[in-house]
């Protein structure tokens, strides 16, 4: 067994992270501005599930902040127990990647661009996440006086970073508690998306512009469960747009998503009427671009 290595709650310092050791996000752990996270390949990273008090979002979670970097090979994020053993449950926080590009507001999280601060730089070649996130259906689920959110939490969360901040290539979410990717207020490239067995909707989307250039692989299996979409686009701040590249592998299964757009010549057209539940299907290598957009639709 690998000797575990619990993070401070705040990391000032510039920090690396190897694969000989389990690193645990007890409670909220904040990398801040101008700090360096260095992450071995196949290093792995542990969130403990639980109600924590003294967190924003009273969760275990890990937020990069606004002008924080980090560099990375391939790295593992799991949901633990308190006794750090690796569990099917997901009742945390999350990751948290925050930039300088665009104001931002998610789930009790602000933030204001401020050009004089420096801008926050993420580059991993791969990052997998698995049962990250938190269902409203946990105890103390509830806003408190503060204006902290315990509400439904995503898996994995980007608000306000732009494409000069981002060299994230290639994401796998599973098993998220909520959206398995939220994107808000923010424009990034991505070579490789993942997204299984969300408990929501696969990929959020909030005034923001996703490129997606090499592959998409989505899978969301309908349940009892209504309303979990592949795609749920905001328009709160602007219109969203997902940006499917030529050349693009694209195999997606689930239902589209409501008053959605979908301009593409090999897609089929999809049902996007509210409340649909039709299941939509599509697997092939894309000969033209695509895009899915919402300029004026919530």
């Amino acid at each position: 067994m690998k000797p575990i290595k619990i993070l401070p709650n705040q990391i000032s310092k510039n920090k690396k992270l190897t694969k000989n050791n389990t690193y645990i996000v007890l409670g909220e752990v904040q990398v801040n501005k101008k700090v360096k996270i260095t992450i071995e390949d196949q290093t792995t990273i542990l969130l403990i599930n639980g109600f924590f008090e003294k967190s924003c979002i009273k969760r275990s979670a890990l937020i990069f902040n606004q002008g924080s970097k980090l560099k990375a090979k391939r790295v593992y994020f799991q949901a633990a127990d308190k006794n750090f053993k690796p569990v099917k449950l997901a009742n945390n926080g999350g990751i948290w990647f925050i930039g300088n590009y665009a104001d931002a507001s998610k789930d009790g999280i602000s933030i204001k661009i401020n050009r004089k601060k420096p801008l926050s730089y993420f580059s991993a070649d791969f990052i997998s996440t698995n049962y990250l996130g938190c269902t409203d259906q946990h105890e103390n689920n509830e806003t408190n006086l503060n204006g902290c959110i315990t509400d439904d939490i995503d898996g994995f969360s980007v608000l306000g970073v732009g494409p000069s901040e981002w060299s994230i290539k290639t994401i796998k979410s599973h098993n998220s508690a909520d959206d398995g990717i939220d994107f808000t207020n923010s424009h990034v490239r991505i070579m490789r998306l993942e997204i299984k067995n969300p408990t929501e909707d696969a990929i959020n989307i909030s005034s923001s512009r996703v490129e997606i250039h090499q592959s998409l692989n989505i899978e969301v299996i309908q349940t009892k469960v209504k309303d979990r979409d592949l795609f749920d686009l905001e328009t709160d701040d602007g219109a969203s747009y997902l940006e499917l590249h030529q050349d693009c592998k694209v195999k997606i299964l689930g239902v589209f998503g409501d008053e959605l757009v979908l301009s593409s010549k090999e897609m089929p057209v999809p049902n996007t009427k509210a409340d649909n539940e039709e299941v939509y299907s599509f697997s092939g290598k894309l000969k033209q671009a695509a895009l899915i957009y919402s300029i004026n639709e919530d």
